[in-house]
Parts: C-alpha cells; sequence; structure tokens
C-alpha cells in the first residue's frame, strides 16, 4: 500500500484544488471536506480506520461474494425524473457487470494492464423487504419539488427519506444537484466508511446519469453510479492528491489532474515518476468517459473488500441483514405483493406488472386482471393490455412448496379515454362546490398527501363567493406541495386554446415566496412534464402588501397566470390533455384560485377595470327580472354567451355594440333550463369577464 502520511494531505491540500475547480462532476470530496469541518473528529476517525486498513492482509478469491442491499427513493413531481424500474434495473445490471468483471467493455483495456483487472466479487440487489417488514421492489419513489435543486449543503433529499444504512444502500436520485463552493455540474455524489454523522449515508446522483437507457446520458454507460459506488466503499479518486499519488493504492499509476484523461488519450502520461506507466483512464475512479472506463484493479478490490470486512459496511453484508432485507430467501411461504409500470393509462396501452413477492422465491403466479383484454396470466412479470375506461381491480397469488398467498389490491389500476369527454371551453369557478368530490367528468383529483391539499374556501373569491386555497400557514410546512390535477380536455376540439386561471398571493416578506407550477400530461397522467412556473413578485398581486397568512379582500388582489397559448407548447394536438396545479410551500402564506378557464381567452384581464367596465347580474339567483348589466364605454364591441358548469354552449348572442353607461340584457329566458351552476362570457373588445349565475328550481 501507498504511504500512510498521504491522510493528513488528503483531508487539505488537494481538496482545496477540488473547491475552486470550474467542474465537478463528483461531489464526494467537497462532501467529505464538509463533513470534516462539521465533525472535526472525523479526521482521527479516518486516520484509525486508515491505519488498520493498511495492516490487513490482501484480499484472495473468495468462495462467496459479498451482497449489498440497495434501495433507489425517486424524489420527483411525476416528471422525466421520475425514471422507470427498468431504467433502474438498467443501472443495477451496469453495477454487477462492473463490480464482477462481466462488463463487455472489457475489450478496451490496454496491454500495459492486462493482469491488474479485479473481479471485485461484490454484488449489489434490490432489497425486497422494508424497513417495516413488508414486501417492497427496492425503488421508493417520493412526490417533492426539491429533486429539482439537491443542495449539497442542506441535503433536502436526504431528510424526505432515509433508511438505516446499516442495513440498506441509501441511493437518492434527483434533477440536478448544487454545491455552492462549485460552479460546475455535479453528477453525483458519495459519503465514504469514515464518518461519525451516518444519517446522511449514501449516493445522490442525477436521474440522467442513472443505467443507460430511459433519461440516461449514454456517453455516461451508467457509471456515475459505479464511480461513487467506489467511493462509498473507500475509493479516492486515481488523480487524488495529482502526482502525488495519493489514492492509497499502489496499483494505479498517477495522474496529474481531473480532466487529464477526460478524452481517453491513447499514450497520455501526464505525471513523470520513476517506473510510472501511462495513465489507467480505463479505472471507473477517473474522470475519464464512461464509454472507456472497464476496470477495478486489484488492489482497489483489497482496499473495498477491507472495508466491507469492518464496520460500518461490514453490517451490510451479514447474513442476519440479507434475511432481513429480503435479499437471501427463507425456508417460508412466499408473501404476495406486485407494483405496475404505471397505475393510470390511456386505452389501449399496456402495463408491466411486476412480481415482488418476497420472504421467499415463489416457483408459481396466478394472474388476475378485471377489466383487461386477458383477463389472467401465470408467468411472474405479465404485460397487459386495457381497451377500455375504468378503474380496476388487480389480484396475484404465488405458492411455492411451502405454501402460498394471494393480495387483491381493489381500483387499482385507472384506464383513461383516449378522446377526453371534456372539449373547450371548460370553466372551474367552484361555486357548485370542492370539484374533487364531483362525480362526473369534470372532477378533479388531488395529487398530494392528505396533510396538504388544497380545499374549497368561501371566505373570499375572485368571481362568485368561493375559490381553491393552498392552505398554507406563515411560519409552517416549509416544503410541502399541494398538488390537484384538473380533468382531461380534448384540446383538438378547439383553436387558440389557453389554460388560464385567477391566482392570488402575498409575500410575508420579500425573503419568502410561495411557487406555483403547472404540469401538463398528454398519456393519461402516465407522466407529467412542467410547463409554467412563477414566485416572488411573478406570483404575488401588484403592489402586494408583506403580509402573514395573507387573505384577498377585492378583486384588485388577483392576476391571470397560467398558459397564454396551448399551441406554442404542442399541447393543442392531444385529444386528452391534463394538466396539474402544484403549489411549494415555503411557509409564507396561502395560495389561491380561482376561474379555471380553458378556452380562447383569458380567465379574465387584469386590466379590465381599467375600461371602465363592470358586469352585474342581478338578483342572483336567476328570476323573471334578472338582467345582465353590463356598464361600458362607447362604442364597445360585445359579445355574450352562455355556458353550463360542464363549459358547453347554452347560447351565444348577436355581437353588439354597447351604447355608453348601461346595457341591459334579460335572462329571463334562460329560467327554464335545468337548475344548476351557468356562466355569462362577455367579451368586450377581446377581453373576457365570465360571470355566474344560478337557476334554482
Amino acid at each position: 500500500m501507498k504511504l500512510f502520511s498521504a491522510i493528513s494531505l488528503s483531508t487539505s491540500m488537494f481538496l482545496v484544488s477540488f473547491l475552486s475547480a470550474q467542474t465537478e462532476p463528483c461531489g464526494t470530496d467537497i462532501h467529505r471536506q464538509r463533513l470534516l469541518q462539521l465533525y472535526p473528529e472525523n479526521i482521527a476517525l479516518e486516520e484509525s480506520i486508515e491505519k488498520n486498513i493498511a495492516t490487513m492482509p490482501e484480499v484472495e478469491n473468495r468462495a462467496a461474494i459479498y451482497t449489498i442491499p440497495v434501495v433507489f427513493h425517486v424524489i420527483h413531481t411525476n416528471g422525466e425524473e421520475n425514471i422507470s424500474r427498468e431504467q433502474i434495473l438498467d443501472q443495477m445490471r451496469v453495477l454487477n457487470q462492473d463490480f464482477n468483471l462481466l462488463n463487455p467493455n472489457l475489450s478496451k483495456l490496454r496491454s500495459v494492464f492486462k493482469g491488474l483487472e479485479a473481479d471485485c466479487q461484490i454484488k449489489f440487489e434490490l432489497a425486497t423487504i422494508d424497513p417495516s417488514g413488508k414486501c417492497f421492489d427496492g425503488i421508493n419513489r417520493v412526490y417533492s419539488p426539491v429533486h429539482n435543486v439537491h443542495d449539497m449543503d442542506n441535503e433536502q433529499a436526504k431528510k424526505l427519506i432515509y433508511w438505516d444504512y446499516k442495513k440498506y444502500l441509501n441511493i437518492w436520485v434527483v434533477t440536478n444537484i448544487i454545491e455552492p463552493s462549485s460552479a460546475g455540474v455535479i453528477l453525483g455524489y458519495a459519503v465514504f466508511p469514515f464518518n461519525l454523522n451516518p444519517n446522511g449515508d449514501g449516493i445522490v446522483i442525477r436521474h440522467d446519469r442513472v443505467g443507460t437507457i430511459g433519461t440516461a446520458v449514454a456517453s455516461d454507460s451508467g457509471r456515475t453510479l459505479t464511480h461513487e459506488v467506489g467511493h462509498w466503499l473507500g475509493l479516492f479518486h486515481t488523480f487524488q492528491g495529482g502526482c502525488a499519488n495519493q489514492d492509497l493504492v499502489d496499483d494505479t499509476p498517477p495522474v496529474e489532474s481531473t480532466f487529464t484523461n477526460a478524452n481517453c488519450p491513447a499514450n497520455g502520461n501526464s505525471c513523470n515518476e520513476s517506473n510510472d506507466k501511462i495513465d489507467m483512464w480505463e479505472n471507473y475512479m477517473d474522470y475519464s468517459n464512461g464509454s472507456c472506463q472497464c476496470l477495478f484493479t486489484l488492489k482497489q478490490k483489497t482496499r473495498m473488500h477491507n472495508f466491507i470486512k469492518q464496520n460500518p459496511r461490514s453490517s451490510n453484508v451479514s447474513s442476519a441483514n440479507l434475511l432481513a432485507t429480503g435479499v437471501s430467501p427463507q425456508s417460508v411461504a412466499p408473501v404476495a405483493d406486485f407494483v405496475a409500470s404505471s397505475t393510470t393509462i390511456c386505452a389501449g396501452q399496456s402495463i408491466k406488472f411486476y412480481d415482488i413477492s418476497c420472504k421467499s422465491d415463489p416457483t408459481a403466479w396466478s394472474w388476475t386482471f378485471q377489466g383487461a383484454s386477458q383477463t389472467s396470466a401465470s408467468i411472474q412479470n405479465p404485460s397487459i393490455i386495457y381497451q377500455t375506461p375504468g378503474t380496476y381491480k388487480v389480484s396475484l397469488t404465488v405458492q411455492n412448496s411451502r405454501g402460498s398467498n394471494t393480495i387483491n389490491k381493489d381500483a387499482y389500476i385507472t384506464v383513461l379515454p383516449t378522446q377526453a369527454k371534456l372539449s373547450p371551453n371548460v370553466f372551474e369557478t367552484f361555486e357548485q362546490g370542492d370539484p374533487t368530490t364531483f362525480s362526473g367528468n369534470n372532477k378533479f383529483t388531488h395529487s398530494s398527501p392528505s396533510t396538504s391539499r388544497f380545499s374549497l374556501y368561501s371566505q373570499s373569491a375572485f368571481a362568485g363567493s368561493t375559490c381553491m386555497r393552498a392552505p398554507i400557514v406563515t411560519n409552517s410546512g416549509a416544503g410541502s406541495v399541494y398538488s390537484i390535477t384538473l380533468p382531461g380536455v380534448d384540446a383538438t376540439a378547439g383553436t387558440g386554446l389557453r389554460f388560464t386561471f385567477m391566482v392570488s398571493y402575498a409575500q410575508p416578506n420579500a425573503d419568502v415566496t410561495e411557487i406555483l407550477r403547472v404540469f401538463a400530461s398528454t398519456d393519461c397522467g402516465g407522466t407529467f412534464k412542467q410547463v409554467w412556473e412563477r414566485s416572488g413578485t411573478g406570483l404575488a398581486y401588484s403592489g402586494q402588501t408583506y403580509t402573514s397568512n395573507f387573505k384577498p379582500s377585492n378583486s384588485t388582489q388577483w392576476r391571470v397566470a397560467g398558459l397564454t397559448s396551448l399551441s406554442s407548447l404542442g399541447l393543442n394536438s392531444s385529444k386528452n390533455v391534463i394538466f396539474r396545479i402544484d403549489v411549494v410551500s415555503a411557509g409564507g402564506n396561502p395560495v389561491y384560485i380561482d376561474n379555471i378557464n380553458i378556452s380562447n381567452f383569458n380567465a379574465s384581464v387584469a386590466n379590465f377595470n381599467a375600461f371602465n367596465t363592470d358586469v352585474l347580474i342581478q338578483p342572483n339567483p336567476v328570476n323573471e327580472y334578472t338582467e345582465l348589466t353590463i356598464t361600458a364605454p362607447a362604442n364597445a364591441l360585445a359579445e355574450i354567451a352562455i355556458y353550463d358548469a360542464q363549459g358547453k354552449l347554452v347560447s351565444a348572442l348577436p355581437k353588439e355594440q354597447l351604447l355608453a353607461g348601461e346595457n341591459s340584457v334579460k335572462l329571463a329566458p334562460y329560467t327554464q333550463l335545468p337548475a344548476g351552476v351557468y356562466f355569462a362570457r362577455i367579451a368586450i373588445n377581446g377581453n373576457l369577464f365570465n360571470k355566474p349565475f344560478v337557476i334554482s328550481q
């Protein structure tokens, strides 16, 4: 092994150079330095462990390999970052090939390094039992906006979900990783085995660096996680300390700097040490292109095995833990369970079902699929097509020689029509009540936990008497997400469509702001893509007054929000576009929403009053004396139409040139309509106003 005196340098000198680097694909050294600053006692622990490692014997080939249980925590908001099970399984394939010398690109190893390549005899398996003892597929999907920016200082993702590091290798999947001291892109980072603060133990990685399929960057070849697992098992970079050669492994040639071998130079030799070999860009612990990397060395294998043999990694591979996490089967009957690749699809699409039964391995499977084209199957992981819209039950019975077990999941699969029942114009003013309680095509759905949901609010509204509110309390609940999903709309049934709504919000102070985001799905809710976002003064009403526990008191405290053009985003070609509205809490103030409108007009216009225009319907509910009164300037061109609550056109009046002052239209002809809420849509000079009225019988 290389001289142990390198350890003191590893905690100071070369880390300074990393912190000043302009690009840092791996943030492990930065994170390590931060932990050393927060917990200086880690320095003594690291030196003690390294001394112990240095005295351990060389590791020969083992009769049995080490197996490590893995859990992926996928942090997402139902966007592309919510990567598929197939993508995660692909990454597991890469890991197991790389650590067992089964990688197909081993042929790239240059002859000078032949004989140094190591079968590390380390296997990784997704855990099949969670900490509560229930069956589990190895993937936690956690709905949270922190996937967008995971700050290495705050480590928000780890605060959301974390499992016992002595049992599981925790891997958090996020969209972006930032670190204030690094100006570059960070693809992933790991925690070394020498750490007295284990609550963050594991690996954080970007979703586009997981595996080789799906959202993965092809050139990476899935090697970012191989690299980070190397750190998690005690390996340093091959360029650690530059030509001073401080990776504490003596069969890896020294490398001058981080990106010396980025392009895998054929005979590059960045250091001129005695008996030095050319740079080993094939090594997984370099910063070379992932497609070039193809080996761990024999001495790197020795170092990883020696870390596995002592705390804290020894508990991960213990026989008791492999049983507890479901990696090793027990001599019992299996416990049935399953997951699906998606639980919401369009009619005609296929769903892949995965058997995740635990405790022991089944030898036979019996599936029942209510409402599917194929109602039964006897293979482990069937793919099933659903043609008919509806909500359906799925059942699975598994068995082996020790017994059988059955699980039923009612209303597990939702199949939506390829063409939505609703078509523009679609309005929702919440005057009929909470749309999440509706039973028809205009039903909304809560998409967030019961602890953070939108609710009907009757103390204020932009129009009428009710609106929806994300009930955020000032100085409470930061990080919670309030999410509501709208019913699907056939966007091909209109032209010039917009998705707009009125929002009311005020910041409690200049430093705190909620975030409002709009997502859209064109695959019946299978995946959502963010299409709009506002926060701070971009979300708050014009001329806001900083206040706590804000409640709007008049129409000037509302503003138009949303998409002014569906066609610009390509959404106008979808026969079933589904919108979702999210509010991310900063513990600031409630956010209010009213007058949702999918049509070729805005929900309302902020400058409507600037036209000296007013619209009244009195009395309301409608009777034989009710009038729609429009106060307008002279020569304004008005277009009036009546819609029902589902956005269906009831009647359209001819365009009319308004007189200066009051103009009235009798609503008595509409008293014979069925009881319910209706809307008068008044377009004046291209500006839209929706006014609800009630017909009661």
